[in-house]
Order: structure tokens, then C-alpha cells, then sequence
């Protein structure tokens, strides 16, 4: 992870969001390697992250902190909303750099008051809990409703880079709500119809037009 100050390019994309940059306290560009960790579940949460390119992956465990309960991608949006509506200091979720990304970390300590009372700005986060609503509705419903498969090909679909799916499988299994061995051997059938090619480095998608109708 490696900061930066805050230029023009930044302050425009931090306008987008609702937001005036000269109002900001303390403001910076982060720029977070693929594993990096942004948020890690039930500590502190010290800032608002405005993501602007790259992709977050975000999951939420069970009580007993092993069963994956939440999981989604974030390429652009906003990272801490739902601790910032609830007045609640400790991370909801854990998310990590899936990609190298880009983020404007704004200060909680110092810029709460502000976000709060910013009208655009909140209507932003409204869209964004609003959608991150949908997503796990569907992924609820999807985990009744669909096959193993379904499932598998949608969750290779949102978490592959250049044609590469590369997840841990653990996290996949847990992800989808399928078992590790039901897992390996839906995959084990995905390359043997050739919609997949197991790479030393994972993954990779053959037949994208398969798993976007399955």
C-alpha cells in the first residue's frame, strides 16, 4: 500500500461522489497491491473509501468465523458506508485487493460531521447500500434457486481477470454454498467440455458464452 497527496484528477472524481474536496480534511490517494487488506471484520474502521478503479473483493464470515455468509466485488463505489450510517467504529466486512486499486481514503475522525451532513453525498451512499441490498438478496436467492453449476459459472464470471479465474476454491466453495469436493468436481467438468483449461496459475475461461447462459 503506497499514499499520495490529493491532485486535481483526484478532487474532481472526489466531486463526483458529492463531495467538496476543500472541505475534506486530510484527504490521500492510496494505491493497494492484490492482497492487500482494507477492512478486516469486527476492527476499527479509521476511514471512508472511495473506490476509483481496481476490483475489492468483500466477504462477511459467520459467527463462527468460518462460513463465507456475503461475498462481492467492488470495482468503483464507496467502502465504510455502512459503518458510517450506523455510527459504528468496527468493519462490518473484510476486503481485500483483488487487483491492484486505486482508493481515496477520507478520514473518519475528522470528516464525519461533513459526510454526514452532505446531501449528495448520502444520497450516494443510499444507491450503494441499496444496491449492495440487491446483490445479496440475489445471491440468497440464487443459492436456493440455482444449481451448483449456475452458481459456479455466475461466481467465475464476476471474480475472473483477463479471461483467468484464480480464486482460492476454499473461499469459492464457501462463496457459492457448495462443498470443496463439489466444487472440484464441477470444475473437473467444466474443463472436461472444454468451457475451462486448468492452468498452473488457474483457470482459464475457454467458452465464455457457456457460463454466461448457464
Amino acid at each position: 500500500m503506497t499514499k499520495h497527496p490529493i491532485t486535481l484528477s483526484e478532487q474532481i472524481q472526489i466531486r463526483q461522489f458529492g463531495l467538496n474536496p476543500e472541505l475534506l480534511k486530510d484527504c490521500s490517494l492510496c494505491r493497494f497491491n492484490t492482497g492487500d487488506i482494507l477492512l478486516t471484520q469486527g476492527e476499527d474502521v479509521k476511514h471512508i473509501f472511495l473506490v476509483l478503479k481496481g476490483k475489492i473483493r468483500v466477504c462477511m464470515l459467520a459467527g463462527n468465523g468460518k462460513d463465507l455468509t456475503l461475498c462481492f466485488y467492488l470495482s468503483q463505489g464507496i467502502l465504510g458506508d455502512i459503518e458510517l450510517v450506523q455510527d459504528d467504529k468496527l468493519a462490518s466486512a473484510t476486503a481485500v485487493a483483488a487487483l491492484p486499486s486505486s482508493c481515496i481514503l477520507i478520514p473518519l475522525a475528522q470528516n464525519a460531521a461533513y459526510l454526514k451532513s452532505c446531501i449528495g453525498f448520502m444520497n450516494q451512499i443510499a444507491t450503494e447500500l441499496a444496491r449492495k441490498l440487491l446483490g445479496s438478496s440475489y445471491a440468497y436467492a440464487a443459492s436456493a434457486l440455482y444449481s451448483g453449476e449456475k452458481r459456479l459459472c455466475s461466481y467465475i464470471l464476476i471474480s475472473e481477470h483477463g479471461g483467468m479465474f484464480t480464486e482460492v476454491l476454499t473461499d469459492t466453495a464457501k462463496a457459492i454454498g457448495i462443498s470443496y469436493r463439489q466444487l472440484f468436481r464441477l470444475l473437473q467438468n467444466l474443463c472436461q467440455k472444454n468451457i475451462l483449461e486448468k492452468t498452473p496459475g488457474g483457470f482459464r475461461i475457454l467458452n465464455r458464452a457457456y457460463l454466461t447462459r448457464s
